[in-house]
């Protein structure tokens, strides 16, 4: 290029002419320690990032890490460049898809409004030297929030009512009865006990049971319960009960309810999702929208099901 520049040749000319970009050119006249663009260096400052939240979660894939960058520490990056440094460095998440064999024979409702459809399921885990744990949770179907749970050391039907009871002093602190609140669960000792099944009756709360022949009849509140085990039990190592019920209790109430980037609600969190809605069904509690004026998206959601909330929206997210 310097020879062509000596007999008259323009930059643009003599990159023509030998088949280089002008900005190419420019690039390779840099001396040796600038070469690293500032476009890498962010890169790098976002690697670090990246990699700071898989140590928390690993179980997350580019969209929830790219989502919780952009919605929680504001940070404007698109998910191409997040999947692209994500590859780069072996941090995507791996996923095992396992089908039921059984197919389901009928639709599983869909809640339309909060406070609707709950869905009750319980697992467990052991705690070393004490034993095997048991957690029951109550998921709304409509906010994806976890309105009650319970841990205890045994798995009888009163730690299920326990746990359905404190979703309602949550949930509905004027009474449950009369509000058409409908509780899915499978067909275990415990939602099918004689005193369980009582006591939902005398509150006005239907029982659904799932059939055998619909694998997808809980399939909310199951997932809600890998969700759970990915984001809290597995990353744990308990030492005793209260230090389980202590974390499980911020993970859920906090770590979920508050933060979590629930790809379903177009990236909000349950609460977020269900203070949204009860500004648009009821616009005189403005006030209840203070605390999230800023959450990066635009309000056009339709609201049907949660799961249509945010496929038939147009969530316009401010990047």
């Amino acid at each position: 290029m310097e020879r062509l520049k000596q007999i008259g040749y323009t930059v643009k000319d003599g990159c023509s002419a030998l088949g280089i970009s002008r900005s190419g050119y420019y690039t390779a006249k840099q001396p040796e320690d600038k070469l690293e663009t500032i476009s890498e260096l962010k890169d790098k400052e976002l690697l670090e990032k990246i990699k700071a939240l898989k140590l928390e979660h690993p179980f997350w894939g580019y969209r929830r890490v790219r989502a919780w960058l952009v919605h929680r520490e504001k940070i404007k990056v698109n998910q191409k460049k997040v999947r692209r440094i994500m590859k780069e460095n072996n941090l995507m998440a791996s996923q095992t898809v396992h089908r039921a064999k059984r197919r389901p024979q009928r639709n599983k409702p869909k809640a339309d409004r909060p406070r609707q459809y709950w869905g009750i399921d319980m697992t467990k885990f052991m705690i070393p030297v004490i034993g095997w744990a048991y957690l029951v949770i109550v998921l709304d179907w409509y906010t994806k929030k976890i309105v009650g749970w319970g841990l205890s050391l045994r798995s009888k039907a009163t730690d299920w009512k326990r746990a359905v009871e404190k979703a309602i002093n949550s949930e509905f602190p004027e009474g449950v009865r009369g509000n058409g609140l409908k509780l899915i669960s499978d067909n275990g000792s415990q939602p099918t006990a004689t005193s369980f099944i009582k006591d939902m009756a005398t509150l006005g709360i239907e029982q659904i049971f799932t059939s055998y022949d619909n694998p997808k009849g809980n399939a909310e509140t199951e997932r809600m319960i890998r969700t759970i085990k990915e984001e809290i039990i597995w990353l744990n190592e308990f030492s005793s009960f209260e230090e389980a019920k202590e974390k499980i209790g911020k993970g859920i109430e906090i770590d979920y309810n508050q933060l979590y980037v629930h790809s379903e609600l177009g990236y909000m969190s349950p609460e977020e999702f269900e203070k949204l809605y009860e500004k648009r069904i009821y616009p005189e509690k403005r006030s209840l929208m203070e605390d999230t004026q800023d959450m990066g998206w635009s309000e056009k959601i339709d609201y049907r099901s949660s799961s249509e909330a945010v496929s038939k929206c147009t969530i316009a997210l401010h990047l």
